[in-house]
């Protein structure tokens, strides 16, 4: 059922770009996203398992928006991630291990579309696709399909076809698992995205 559901959001995505005519051929940039938070759960309280705790993480990406009328315009691109976390092992007692630090590295590919509400203010929501992309064995695989929501503010140059925006945001990393597991590790991160884009 979710597959057929992701299936549909993708034809109507393809749907939406064809029956559309927009005077603009696009937007192309590039993103800086940090200066915020992560951190990784699982959805029910699981006994014995160790817990990995956020310390950090920055994203660099390509993104890509096509204007489909006056005021939405769909983006997707990609974009790389490195999260830091400080893993602590479930075990108690003066023979447990101590913390240490783990890395996880992802590659998304947002679906998202953004709302343009004013000349130079925006909301953006949808999907991700994420695939790891080098991790520690300790972090389960954060492969998956997420969700992020932000708002965010715009400005283009009047003299030159060049343009800047920030976005804050919050991404939910692998809401629906690629893996089989039962109770899957789940991340999240929500900072700030900076983008410099050029108007094709």
């Amino acid at each position: 059922m979710k597959k057929n559901t992701f299936t549909v959001i993708l034809i109507c995505l393809s749907f939406a770009l064809q029956a559309q005519q927009p005077t603009s051929r696009g937007t192309i940039g590039v993103t800086f996203s940090g200066l915020g938070d992560n951190d990784s759960f699982y959805w029910e309280s699981l006994d014995g398992e160790g817990d990995a705790k956020g310390k950090g993480f920055y994203s660099l990406g390509i993104t890509y928006l096509r204007p489909i009328s006056s005021r939405l315009d769909l983006e997707t691109g990609v974009e790389f991630s490195h999260f830091k976390y400080k893993f602590s092992n479930a075990s108690l007692g003066p023979d447990a291990p101590k913390p240490y630090n783990v890395s996880n590295n992802l590659i998304g590919i947002p679906l998202t579309v953004r709302f343009n509400f004013s000349h130079h203010f925006f909301i953006n929501g949808g999907l991700l696709l994420d695939f790891d992309a080098g991790k520690s064995s300790t972090i389960e695989s954060q492969s998956g399909v997420g969700a992020v929501l932000g708002i965010g503010a715009r400005y283009d140059l009047k003299n030159a076809p060049v343009g800047f925006f920030l976005n804050p945001y919050f991404k939910h990393h692998r809401i629906v698992s690629f893996s089989m597991d039962n109770h899957p590790l789940r991340s999240f991160d929500a900072g700030f995205r900076f983008g410099v884009v050029y108007h094709l």
